[in-house]
């Protein structure tokens, strides 16, 4: 059985993702992201902070929690890559940029309808 087309739009916007880089940080127990490396596009450079944000959302007080701690830095350091592992942050953010990418394919589509 042969498989469906890849939608070009869709595989145009997930290229461009991929050059993407982007920082997230906690400020007064909020999470912020900014863009690092730009695609040239806005909408796509959102979907990526768009992805951190939401995924990262969720866990904020536990890294606010341990900024408190007073722990040396790679004990720090070493607990917040546990904790970002343990809640499935890498496979939260494909999920939420698939999402991005399909939205925003979608919308560009209707406009050219």
């Amino acid at each position: 059985m042969a498989e469906p087309p890849v939608d070009h739009e869709i595989e145009v916007i997930a290229n461009k993702l991929r050059t993407w880089r982007g920082d997230w940080k906690l400020s007064k127990g909020n999470v912020t992201c900014k863009t690092k490396r730009s695609t040239g596009d806005k909408a796509i450079d959102a979907i990526g902070c768009d992805a951190m944000v939401q995924c990262i959302a969720p866990i904020a007080p536990q890294f606010v929690a341990l900024g408190e701690s007073k722990l040396p830095k790679d004990e720090m350091n070493r607990r917040a890559d546990a904790l970002l592992k343990d809640a499935g942050i890498g496979e939260c953010v494909v999920s939420r940029r698939e999402a991005g990418i399909a939205a925003l394919a979608a919308a560009r589509r209707s406009k050219r309808s």
